[in-house]
């Protein structure tokens, strides 16, 4: 099993790499929501602001799909003919429309995962409580899930991991659960937006290689402790 932190943006770093030369990804990139409060979807109720350090998750919608269409290209040139993204994104109603955010992926969709976060939050009587996220699956030809995986069904129960690392982290079981289902063990998965490195440590756990780029040098020294700390454990097994 083989681990490679790079430190840069996704975009610069994937366009350096060679066509079909990884088997899956499995990310979640900044969400754009308008810099939101912890705790709830809406800026105008109290508690402590969803912020990033290096980047502003508020900037105009067409250059956010423009952004995630690019990268999602980039993805998609990388993988192989039997590879596969899986890419986490959060539904939102804004002026009371809903925002599914099927336009930001480039490509048709095989499937979506509906991940039940079980964490029920809202200061907006208008409509109903949201708790779910989605895991569009973005497939080449040749791509299945993993046999063993299908019985996880269409919606993940997974609650969040509570922690100060990244104010956006996805729980290590849901980072376990996408491993084992996109590609064999020994297979390479790739997370342009690293983050605090969940999907490493979930890749190391389950005996896949795992590429990580991250733009954010904080996160970046986070991740590769938590990786190293991963490997460390395993070894003692």
């Amino acid at each position: 099993m083989t681990v490679q932190l790079i430190q840069g943006d996704c975009l610069e770093v994937m366009k350096s790499m060679p066509d079909k030369s990884i088997d899956a990804v499995f990310t979640s990139p900044p969400y754009n929501l308008g810099r939101p409060k912890k705790g709830s979807m809406f800026s105008t109720k109290q508690g402590e602001r969803l912020e990033y350090s290096e980047y502003e998750d508020d900037i105009p919608h067409e250059e956010y799909k423009k952004w995630q269409h690019e990268v999602l290209q980039e993805c998609y040139r990388l993988i192989k003919d039997d590879g596969v993204i899986f890419y986490n994104h959060k539904p939102r109603i804004k002026n009371k429309i809903l925002d599914n955010r099927r336009d930001l992926i480039p490509f048709d969709v095989l499937q979506e995962i509906v991940w039940d976060t079980t964490s029920k939050f809202n200061y907006n009587g208008a409509f109903f409580v949201p708790h779910t996220e989605r895991i569009f699956i973005i497939a080449k030809n040749d791509w299945i899930p993993q046999k063993e995986c299908v019985q996880y069904g269409e919606v993940w129960t997974i609650p969040p991991e509570r922690t100060d690392k990244h104010p956006a982290t996805f729980p290590t079981k849901l980072a376990v659960r996408a491993a084992l289902s996109v590609c064999k063990k020994g297979k390479t998965i790739l997370d342009p937006f690293m983050g605090s490195g969940t999907t490493g440590v979930a890749c190391v756990q389950t005996g896949r290689n795992f590429i990580g780029i991250e733009i954010d040098p904080g996160y970046f020294k986070i991740a590769e402790k938590r990786i190293h700390d991963a490997e460390q454990q395993m070894r003692l097994f």
